[in-house]
């Protein structure tokens, strides 16, 4: 066997060796440092990217919200419109108020005046109709034979009662005694047209110094049929009594 002889130093070949582990450490660590300019610089632009697209959805959505806004407040508006023509249409041209004030005032008793008047349209409750097609009007016409249940559960799971919507007077006026607060009433609930005339309070009021009259407040409602029984030709109804000073309306 052949001895090869190494006549070059030790320490020569130990920093040889240590210049080759050095190159070797310098490479690695420049390619580590390459891929980690790379993968930042990658990182970055992701980064703007992600942010240019999260600029302009957050722009879109604000476009969207801005639009849903102005849907509601469009469709708020119409809704306003459309209950107001409703009502226009369902009492001034189809039961004139100054008819109905005409009624309210020729039945008041000899002293006796209207103060205040107001009128509403409310929800009332009244007896659930027998089938899904009977109307509104229908129902409140069975309302007055009978009488309001409350709200429950019938064998079938339905509901005894429902709410439709009704004009509602709130009278206020000024009588000598109880008597004519009386007769008021009694000549209201002989009308067909008004209905459920009730007494919500009549007590004394110094009207004068040497006065003393009795002040009541009144609410009843109108029949849904106000229209087909005044017709075409309507006039207030006459009574034996003379007719009492105008009254304040207000609606």
């Amino acid at each position: 066997m052949v001895n090869i002889i190494n006549f070059l130093p030790s320490d020569y070949m130990e920093r040889r060796g240590r210049r080759r582990a050095n190159i070797i450490c310098l490479i690695i660590g420049g390619m580590a440092a390459v891929g980690l300019g790379l993968a930042g610089m990658l990182a970055a632009v992701t980064m703007f990217s992600s942010a240019g697209m999260r600029a302009v959805v957050e722009k879109q959505y604000q476009e969207a919200t801005l639009q849903i806004k102005q849907l509601k407040d469009l469709e708020e508006r119409k809704a306003g419109l459309v209950h107001k023509v409703e009502l226009s249409s369902d009492l001034l041209e189809r039961v004139p108020r100054s008819t109905l004030l005409a009624r309210l005032t020729n039945y008041l008793p000899q002293k006796a005046s209207l103060t205040a008047l107001v009128l509403k349209l409310e929800d009332v409750e009244v007896p659930a109709p027998r089938s899904a097609a009977q109307p509104p009007a229908a129902a409140a016409k069975d309302a007055d034979k009978a009488p309001a249940k409350n709200a429950g559960k019938n064998g079938k799971g339905k509901p005894d009662t429902i709410k439709v919507k009704q004009w509602t007077f709130h009278a206020e006026g000024l009588a000598p005694t109880d008597m004519q607060v009386a007769e008021y009433i009694s000549r209201l609930a002989a009308d067909p047209l008004f209905r459920d005339v009730d007494l919500q309070y009549s007590e004394s009021f110094p009207y004068q110094e040497t006065l003393t009259m009795r002040k009541f407040q009144l609410s009843f409602r109108l029949s849904p049929d106000a229209e087909k029984m005044l017709g075409p030709t309507a006039a207030p109804a006459a009574t034996a009594a003379a007719p009492a000073p105008a009254a304040k309306g207000q609606s």
